[in-house]
């Protein structure tokens, strides 16, 4: 009579069940990525104004396909004085821009500021830069952060889906922060001349913060954002759509 194993019959059981929960779980933490973008490409220029500053500069805003599931979004504004440049490069989980790569740039006046974000495809640290700081590391959820300028199509692409509970992971060159944005309902702007149905959002910010962020989507444009205001210390901060919406 053959002789029977339980026990090593029991290991194999085991060994096999040990890989699948491994192989559910790496499917579970990794990016679904998408190779077609949930909003469409654009290229659309906006119109800065600073409080304190006597003239406007036009910023242009840019997303575009980059191959290979990557996606690139590029926001530059530039004057006779200087250039400011940031750049987010990701891919698509659901309506999340996930962020492989972060950098800012501001050039003027003699001067350069330099700072970045680096998120490896499947890892769970960042790696942040910046001019005159030490390099620093902070953990991360690699499937779900965005960052600081790729989190307004987050919000874009989930307001268009009818979500309104608006809470991202963002990752900047300091830490890794969780924003929540509430929607406080709708608003005729003039974009242009014309009256513009929008949906209002601001940035629910903890505490007696002196900082205030709001952020105008149209919804008969597929939510383009067409308007942003951030209030800090040094004053009020414009940025409104200007040109054709698309």
């Amino acid at each position: 009579m053959a002789k029977s194993y339980p026990h090593k019959a029991g290991n194999g059981r085991r060994r096999f069940l040990t890989s699948a929960l491994l192989a559910l779980l790496t499917l579970a933490t990794a990016p679904a990525i998408a190779t077609e973008s949930p909003i469409t490409p654009f290229q659309l220029q906006y119109r800065l104004k600073a409080q304190g500053i006597p003239f406007a500069v036009t910023a242009n805003r840019t997303l575009k396909a980059l191959g290979d599931g990557q996606w690139q979004m590029e926001v530059v504004a530039s004057n006779v004085l200087g250039e400011i440049r940031e750049t987010s490069r990701f891919v698509w989980n659901g309506c999340t821009p996930v962020s492989r790569f972060y950098g800012y740039r501001r050039k003027g006046l003699g001067q350069l500021k330099e700072a970045e974000v680096r998120i490896p495809a499947g890892g769970a640290t960042a790696t942040a830069k910046r001019s005159g700081k030490a390099d620093r590391q902070y953990p991360v959820p690699a499937a779900a952060v965005t960052d600081k300028i790729s989190l307004t199509l987050a919000l874009q692409c989930r307001l268009a889906r009818g979500e309104r509970n608006l809470t991202l992971h963002v990752a900047d060159e300091r830490e890794l922060e969780s924003q929540h944005y509430l929607v406080e309902g709708e608003e005729t702007l003039s974009i242009n001349g014309n009256p513009i149905t929008t949906v209002k959002v601001r940035r629910d910010r903890s505490g007696n913060s002196p900082r205030q962020t709001w952020l105008w989507f149209a919804p008969e444009y597929g939510y383009t954002l067409v308007q942003l205001v951030q209030e800090n210390e040094d004053g009020r901060h414009v940025m409104t759509l200007q040109g054709a919406l698309p």
